[in-house]
């Protein structure tokens, strides 16, 4: 609930003109021939954010309730639409209200948002002449204003959780990795690759020695011959001078 300037009598400046639509109640005059402005204000914001906007000037809530009180009272009344915020003014007392349906999306009904949407209704309203239609306008724009905040901050969080989900799903990767290195599965995998390659290996050596061995054996020059054979090369000639 907000304080503002109380401006006396309703009737003072204002006319006698009562404004009753859907969206708007206005029996002090209060808006004066800026209800079609307010009213296409009403409508913009809706189609930006989804939330529906009432107004509610009177010059008194004549009750003894707290007049935050008995704003959200009155507005769950109406049987409001999901997202709808009511700006409720009590001129001659002073008294400036935003109330927030508790159907709302929960930006909505954030303390801050609401602190937000009354400081922005109640400056207008603050100076030596209160601007009625600023302070319902101004309300609107701080609407649009949080609604976009909310999405940025919604989507800041999408990403933060999708990187959370990569890296958990990384960790999850490793940690079974690592299990299934512990148990042996993937050296058991290694160490039977390696052992066909073995097996090839020691089955071609035998086929390697043997076709250096016949290389060998083909290439090889003439024997030359032993000391015992020269010697009876040398005995026979010497017995053939002898006989000569």
């Amino acid at each position: 609930m907000m304080w503002i300037t109380p401006v006396g009598n309703a009737d003072e400046g204002t006319g006698t003109g009562i404004t009753a639509t859907e969206n708007i109640t206005d029996t002090e005059n209060l808006l004066g021939s800026n209800v079609a402005e307010i009213t296409d204000a009403i409508s913009k914001t809706k189609q930006e954010t989804g939330v529906t906007v009432r107004l509610l000037y009177l010059a008194s809530f004549n009750s003894d309730e707290k007049p935050a009180k008995w704003a959200s009272a009155l507005l769950e009344s109406l049987d409001p639409k999901p997202n709808t915020v009511l700006l409720a003014v009590a001129s001659n007392d002073g008294n400036l209200v935003v109330a927030v349906s508790s159907n709302s999306d929960e930006w909505l009904k954030t303390k801050s948002t609401v602190d937000a949407l009354s400081d922005a209704a109640q400056k207008p309203l603050m100076e030596s002449t209160p601007n009625w239609s600023k302070s319902a306008t101004d309300m609107m724009d701080q609407i649009v204003v949080q609604k976009k905040t909310s999405t940025s901050s919604q989507t800041v969080l999408l990403g933060v959780g999708g990187m959370i989900a990569v890296l958990v799903l990384l960790i999850v990767i490793m940690v079974v990795f690592h299990i299934l290195r512990k148990r042996g599965v993937i050296k058991r995998k290694v160490r039977k690759h390696a052992g066909k390659h073995a097996e090839v290996a020691v089955r071609s050596e035998p086929v390697k020695v043997w076709s250096v061995d016949d290389e060998l054996s083909a290439d090889a020059p003439d024997k030359e011959p032993t000391p015992k054979e020269d010697s009876e090369s040398v005995q026979e000639t010497s017995s053939e001078k002898s006989d000569a």
